[in-house]
């Protein structure tokens, strides 16, 4: 018995169990689909459902940076860590939080977390 992962799928939609349907449609990141005209990934769905090659799209790739933020109002300087755990070994005493930036997809959300 295989399993089928959705993200690698090259078989038409037509020619996949109900199974292996049910799993791309309930995808959690979305389904592409191929265009064989441009030999492109796009997004959704095409006009020909059961001779369309389909696959889930991957999950974004989140990516954290810390830094230090001090009682005197600054951040840490310009060092950027690559874990908390980093951040706190190279923290000074008046250290008051941690800024957490992550980034998925081009888009920054900033988190401030308690020391």
């Amino acid at each position: 018995m295989t399993t089928f992962d959705p993200t690698t799928n090259r078989v038409a939609y037509g020619l996949l169990t109900d199974d292996e349907k049910l799993a791309i449609l309930s995808w959690p990141h979305g389904l592409e689909h191929y265009d064989t005209r441009e030999g492109l990934w796009r997004n959704g769905f095409c006009c020909l459902p059961d001779l369309t090659v389909y696959r889930g799209k991957p999950a974004p790739v989140v990516t954290s940076t810390w830094r230090n933020v001090y009682g005197d109002n600054s951040i840490g300087s310009v060092r950027t860590n690559s874990s908390r755990l980093e951040a706190d070994r190279v923290s000074n005493s008046n250290r008051i939080a941690v800024l957490r930036i992550d980034t998925c997809n081009g888009v920054s959300t900033a988190h401030l977390e308690e020391v």
